[in-house]
């Protein structure tokens, strides 16, 4: 009789975020981004080789221990992930599943977020891999805590796991704003898994030193590594201990909802009916918008974007419009107008008034503008006249005038509230032409 052949199912990463994330070998991994890509999933598969070392020991952190308990939670997936390697999972006030040979996953929380609290509970820590579930729901104070405590005695230790969803006011938006496009929010493709070096310094998150090699996070902070090497080195100590030992790695990556293949697609849906912020943080992965917070936004991106879909706003009455930089390190901005149709745009950068009024003048010259219809912010360009003399000035910083002065107290308060307003009725519109144009910004690198 032949034999019972059992096919038991055979647990991979997807490509992309969650193959990048379990295989990285960095010190401290953050993988942030869109709501259903599987990274918690995906950070418990990254304990299947590891585990394979009777020494390894893993702990996941939530901040609060039944989120890891309820069904379909971290718990329930690490039992249906190893339950074929004859890993047991014994339920109690911290859960663990214990492999066959030793080694062992911890589950607990963290509610308790006190400094001392938190150095109470982890001084005694003995774990190669320390998981940050949810990321954003721990303090940058325990992190740096559980970071200096994160050891163990298995060939793969030392190592730290966070995944998150985006959140603007969250000290992770500081610790990833290198993998992070400044105007957009969202992860930059070409610095997704690319490996910074970094060394904390101070207690603040802003005491991090961070580079593109470990020679450079040395340059920057010599005196405090060499202290700390200094403190610790002696005649009689067997390991002579370089700044090399004292710079960690870090990397970060993002992910999309394509690449999770599992995923059912009402889950979708689901995200994007969860409200403006969330819909930007937790499906675009937009890291420049906070869920949490409630504050009014005046204009939502559905709106801004509403300017290049809306019929053509024009009547015909033709104007220039000027922002104008000579000095400083902001660039001089220029409008061509058709009644609220912006026709044309001219961004310079590094100007001069006279290469301003040039520019200005070859707009106008270009659309039939008259000099009279060419207005400009004169706050530290009252000059402008010496070069177009019927050109109208008006100083943005001035006390607001007429009905405006009951809502606005300075005149561009009360162009703000009118470009709102204006475009929450979709009255300012630009051309497909302009919707194109890519804007570039010396101070952007």
């Amino acid at each position: 009789m032949s034999k019972q052949i059992l096919h038991r199912d055979i647990f991979s990463p997807h490509n992309g975020f969650q193959k990048k994330f379990v295989m990285s070998n960095v010190d401290v991994v953050v993988g942030g981004s869109a709501m259903g890509v599987g990274k918690t999933f995906g950070a418990l598969l990254m304990a299947a080789q590891p585990s394979m070392d009777p020494n390894f020991k893993m702990v996941c952190l939530r901040k609060n221990l039944n989120d890891t308990k309820v069904g379909g939670g971290m718990t329930d997936d690490a039992r249906f992930i190893y339950a074929d390697m004859g890993a047991t999972l014994k339920m109690s006030e911290s859960p663990r599943l214990s492999f066959p040979n030793g080694a062992f996953i911890d589950f607990t929380h963290m509610a308790d977020e006190t400094p001392d609290k938190v150095l109470e509970r982890v001084k005694g820590w003995q774990y190669d891999c320390v998981y940050l579930d949810e990321g954003t729901g721990f303090e940058w104070t325990t992190f740096k805590t559980i970071f200096s405590r994160v050891r163990g005695k298995a060939n793969w230790t030392g190592k730290i796991r966070i995944t998150t969803n985006p959140k603007k006011s969250h000290w992770l938006r500081k610790w990833v704003d290198w993998y992070i496009d400044p105007l957009t929010g969202k992860p930059i493709p070409e610095r997704d898994g690319k490996v910074r070096y970094f060394y904390i310094k101070g207690d603040k998150i802003e005491d991090v030193v961070e580079g593109n090699t470990a020679e450079e996070v040395y340059s920057k902070c010599r005196y405090e590594i060499d202290d700390s090497i200094r403190a610790i080195s002696s005649s009689e100590s067997k390991r002579q201990y370089t700044y090399k030992d004292f710079v960690k790695t870090k990397t970060f990556y993002g992910g999309r909802l394509s690449e999770n293949t599992d995923l059912r697609s009402d889950y979708v849906g689901n995200i994007a009916a969860m409200g403006e912020k969330q819909r930007q943080a937790n499906l675009e992965q937009n890291w420049n918008v906070d869920p949490d917070e409630d504050e009014y936004i005046p204009i939502t991106s559905k709106m801004a974007q509403s300017v290049f879909m809306n019929d053509a706003a024009v009547n015909g009455d033709k104007w220039i419009t000027m922002d104008i930089a000579d000095v400083g390190t902001d660039n001089a901005v220029i409008l061509a107008w058709n009644g609220f149709h912006v026709i044309d745009i001219d961004i310079i950068m590094l100007s001069t008034p006279k290469e301003n009024a040039q520019r200005a003048k070859a707009m106008a010259a270009r659309h039939g503008v008259a000099d009279c219809n060419i207005v400009y912010d004169a706050t530290s360009a009252r000059y402008f006249n010496d070069y177009i003399e019927d050109a109208i000035p008006y100083i943005s910083g001035e006390k607001s005038k007429g009905m405006d002065a009951f809502t606005s107290l300075r005149i561009k308060d009360a162009c703000y509230r009118r470009l709102v307003s204006m475009i929450k009725r979709g009255q300012l519109t630009f051309s497909d032409e302009v919707a194109q144009r890519i804007y570039t910004h010396q101070n952007l690198k």
